[in-house]
């Protein structure tokens, strides 16, 4: 699954075929180059993304690695460049509802050491992931990486490997954690505050720290005493507007994390119905090593200072190559308070214009300041206005 942090964008990769299942789907074949170096460089973008270099038939490209999709994911217009045609009508269901998509075969893809021959992939739209992140996504590289290697990320050093699973030797200076199969997704173990410990879906594709469906967060009275404020989420199948509160407390495998943001999801039946989402942040502070064929993942706690990303102007924004697009507005937030409101066009951020670089610039992390920072935002009607960051949930 895919999420924007905070001003949430979900793509959930759970696909429904009319004739096909997942595990219908045609295991690849699978290598690893023993003359590649066993760890590669990946781009941590915006500090929760995992942005790697690989290749799909031949063309060198980047690709997001993303452990909640159940299948690789190509975007649509990038399937046409490759020269993709004749595929398989699917169904795919999204945060926000339900996409079509098409299902190809026979794809080749390498990424590091390991390679792919007769993958299985999905075609579908990813512009609005593209818009909300500012950064081309052609490739989504799924579960197919991690299970069929033992794949070690280490945050800090920015470096991931994949390994085979024979004669793999597990690190003896982690905690070791089981895991539980929840359809084609893995779980584990989490602890929210003093309730009890609950399952939580493995997503390195949620760039928030904890994202709790619908069901489950209704179900306990607790989370409604905590302070909210409205946000937006979805992606694949459309956007709706969520909830958003800070936890006292989260722990996981006896390390327990502090003031943590969450989500509440506001669409019943979602990818993780009845679930808790774990996500990027929560495992940023770990070198992770994951074996899901075997259903056990190793944390190792690194010396890394643990810092939350948070909205603190209370805006969703999507880019649009010269400006970002206001669509919603979080009532009360610093960004209404400034005056901003759903419709308008941002076309400057702090004296910077917005432009195509304008995305991986220090600048566009303005959303996620220190409270008490204010900033200039320009508007394309010629206002200017000054939104003052605050932790106001």
């Amino acid at each position: 699954m895919l999420l924007i942090r905070h001003c949430v964008l979900a793509l959930s990769l759970l696909l429904g075929f009319p004739n096909v299942s997942v595990a219908q789907i045609a295991p690849p074949k699978v290598s690893f180059q023993e003359q590649k170096p066993g760890a590669e460089h990946f781009d941590l973008y915006r500090d929760t993304r995992i942005f790697l270099d690989g290749g799909i038939n031949g063309r060198k490209t980047p690709m997001l690695l993303d452990s909640g999709a159940s299948v690789t994911v190509i975007d649509r217009a990038f399937a046409v460049t490759l020269g993709l045609k004749g595929g398989t009508p699917i169904g795919v269901q999204g945060a926000g509802g339900s996409e079509r998509g098409e299902l190809y075969r026979g794809i080749s893809v390498t990424v590091g050491n390991l390679s792919f021959r007769d993958l299985t992939v999905a075609a579908m739209d990813l512009s609005l992931v593209e818009r909300a992140l500012g950064r081309k996504v052609p490739v989504v590289l799924g579960r197919e990486a991690f299970m069929n290697s033992v794949v070690t990320i280490d945050f800090d050093r920015q470096e991931i490997s994949f390994a085979p699973r024979g004669g793999f030797t597990p690190p003896s200076n982690a905690a070791a954690i089981a895991l539980r199969r929840r359809g084609a997704l893995h779980t584990l173990s989490i602890r929210i505050g003093d309730l009890p410990p609950h399952d939580a879906i493995f997503d390195l594709g949620n760039s928030g720290a904890i994202s709790l469906s619908q069901e489950y967060h209704r179900s306990q009275p607790y989370f409604a005493t905590l302070p909210s404020a409205t946000g937006m989420s979805g992606g694949v199948g459309g956007l709706h507007e969520v909830r958003r509160i800070t936890l006292p407390s989260v722990e996981i495998a006896g390390v327990r994390f502090d003031q943590v943001p969450a989500q509440l999801g506001g669409l019943a039946n979602g990818p993780y119905s009845g679930m808790i989402n774990a996500g990027i942040q929560l495992f940023r502070p770990f070198v992770l090593t994951l074996d899901l064929a075997g259903d056990r993942m190793w944390l190792q706690r690194t010396a890394a200072p643990v810092v939350f990303s948070r909205d603190r102007a209370g805006l969703f924004v999507t880019f649009e190559g010269d400006h970002y697009a206001i669509r919603h507005v979080t009532a009360d937030g610093p960004a209404a308070k400034s005056g901003l409101k759903v419709g308008d066009d941002i076309v400057s951020v702090g004296g910077r214009r917005v432009n195509a670089a304008f995305p991986n610039s220090p600048e566009a992390e303005w959303l996620f300041g220190r409270a008490g920072t204010p900033v200039e935002i320009g508007l394309a009607d010629g206002r200017s206005v000054t939104v003052t960051l605050a932790d106001f949930y």
